[in-house]
Formats: structure tokens, sequence, C-alpha cells
């Protein structure tokens, strides 16, 4: 408008719809380079997979845990959804005394589920026994890295769970 200011003085009307059209054109035109560029359904599915599967060509990344109590049914979703989430082979081996949670895969997804074991599952809430909770004191239900490190190949195929 500021352009077309000369004009804009003999007819402001005319001028004011030119520079709508023009704008409206411009937006046409973006919108359709925003849906030339979009993925496909496949494409995006693709991506996804791409983004979180991380380069294990160097090594694959392994951390041991070992958790005190698994009896919470919450617990246990939260390590077997993450760990399948991150790509991660590995096992879940349950038992009355001590369960070990063993996960390998890359370097990025293992210290984001390190921090998900340590940090922000609150492994003292027990969902199931809330009442009970409140008149016995029990022992506190703890997780501790037990070793990390690397190794060239992966041992496990897939994540899974043993009793």
């Amino acid at each position: 408008m500021r352009v077309l200011c000369s004009e804009a003085v003999q007819d402001p009307t005319k001028v004011e719809a030119t520079v709508r059209a023009q704008a409206a054109e411009r937006q046409k035109k973006h919108l359709k380079a925003n849906a030339e560029r979009q993925l496909t359904k496949e494409q995006r599915s693709a991506k996804k997979i791409a983004k979180l599967t991380e380069d294990t060509s160097n090594g694959v990344h392994i951390a041991v845990f070992r958790v005190d109590n698994l009896s919470n049914p919450q617990h246990k979703y939260k390590v077997e959804t993450n760990a399948t989430q991150f790509m991660f082979t590995g096992l879940m081996l349950l038992s009355k005394e001590n369960n070990i949670v063993i996960v390998e895969g890359g370097p990025k997804g293992l210290r984001k589920f390190k921090r998900l074991m340590m940090v922000r599952i609150k492994w003292d809430e027990d969902v199931r026994n809330r009442k009970n909770q409140e008149d016995e004191k029990k022992a506190k239900n703890q997780c501790k890295l037990i070793w990390e490190g690397t190794r060239k190949t992966r041992y496990f195929s897939k994540f899974a769970t043993k009793l």
C-alpha cells in the first residue's frame, strides 16, 4: 500500500482491493507449497522410526538395573512401554526378592531411560496398597544402576519379561 502511494490518493478503494488480492495470492501460494512438501502417512511413520532407531554401529550401550520390588503394575507398564518406545532390546526378570532390568540400545535413548528409572519413577508409590501403607511401614523400594557399558553387538533380539 505504501509503494502505491500516488495511486492510493487517486483511488484508495481500488488500491486496497489490489493489495488484498496480492496478499491472498501469496497466502494461497504458500499453502500450496506446504501441501506439496507434506509427507505421506508411510513416509511420516518411516521418518519417526528412523528418528527413534539410533545408530549402534559403533557399539550397543547396555545398562543393568536392580529394583527391589516391581509388584506395582504401573511401574512394570512404564518400564516395558518406555523400553519398547526407545527401540531397546533386553530383559525384565521378575522375582520376589530382586528384579533385574537389562536394556541395550543407543546412547541417547539409554540416557533418557536411565533418567526414567533413577529419577522420574517414584518407586515408593504403591497404588494397590494405599490404605495398607498408612498402617504398615514397608521397606524402602529403590532402583539401582548395577552396571553400564558397551558391547559390539546386541545380545537380545527384543524386549521381554520373564517371571
